[in-house]
C-alpha cells in the first residue's frame, strides 16, 4: 500500500489523517506476524518428531482457540473474527508441519538444536499471538473494502515471498479473509 502523508490539513480532517497514518503504519505488521508465526513451524515439527507427538492435538488446539478468542474479545474484536483468523493460522501451521515431516522423514541430524516446545516455542508463539490480536483489533476497527483488499494482497505477497506453498498459504489467507469480512453496500464492493 502506498501511503501519502499530507500536512497542513484543516482540523476537520485530523481524525481521517490519524486513521490513515495508523492504517499505513500497521499495514505490514499483521502479514509479517503471519509469516513470523509460520516460521516457527519447522521447529515445532522437529520437536514433535523427536518426542513422537502427532501434528494435530485437538485438546491443545481447542484450549488455544478459547484463550485467543477471550484475548481478542477483551481487545474489542468479535469472537467469530478471532476464531476464523486463528483457525486459519492453526491449519496453515499444521500443513507446514506436515510438509516439513514429509521432507525430513529420517528426522534431523544430531547437530541441529531443537528447542523445547513448552519452554521456548509455545511462549514465543503465545507472544506472536498476542501481537496478532492487537493488529487484528486495529485492522478490524478501520475496515474498508479497499483496506481489506490491500491487506489481503499484502499478506499473500508476504507468505509467497517467504516461500510457503499454496497449501500453507490457502488456510492462512482464508482465516484472514474471514476475519476481515465486512458487509458493504453493493457500490463499495467493486
Amino acid at each position: 500500500m502506498n501511503c501519502v502523508f499530507l500536512f497542513r490539513l484543516p482540523g476537520v480532517f485530523a481524525l481521517g489523517v490519524v486513521l490513515l497514518l495508523s492504517s499505513c503504519a500497521s499495514r505490514r505488521t499483521l502479514p509479517a506476524l503471519m509469516v513470523e508465526r509460520l516460521g516457527w513451524m519447522d521447529k515445532v515439527a522437529m520437536a514433535k518428531q523427536i518426542q513422537h507427538l502427532p501434528t494435530t492435538d485437538p485438546v491443545r488446539e481447542a484450549e488455544l482457540l478459547r484463550a485467543v478468542t477471550q484475548r481478542g474479545v477483551a481487545a474489542g474484536v468479535e469472537a467469530k473474527r478471532v476464531r476464523s483468523f486463528f483457525q486459519g493460522q492453526m491449519q496453515a501451521a499444521k500443513v507446514r508441519q506436515e510438509e516439513w515431516l514429509r521432507q525430513h522423514p529420517q528426522g534431523v541430524t544430531s547437530e541441529v538444536r531443537v528447542p523445547s516446545l513448552t519452554k521456548t516455542v509455545r511462549p514465543a508463539l503465545d507472544e506472536i499471538g498476542k501481537r496478532m490480536i492487537d493488529e487484528l483489533a486495529r485492522e478490524t476497527g478501520i475496515l474498508t473494502s479497499q483496506g481489506v483488499r490491500s491487506l489481503l494482497s499484502e499478506a499473500e505477497e508476504h507468505l509467497t515471498r517467504a516461500g510457503y506453498s499454496a497449501a500453507v498459504r490457502q488456510p492462512a489467507m482464508e482465516g484472514l479473509q474471514e476475519a476481515l469480512k465486512i458487509d458493504l453496500p453493493m457500490a463499495e464492493r467493486r
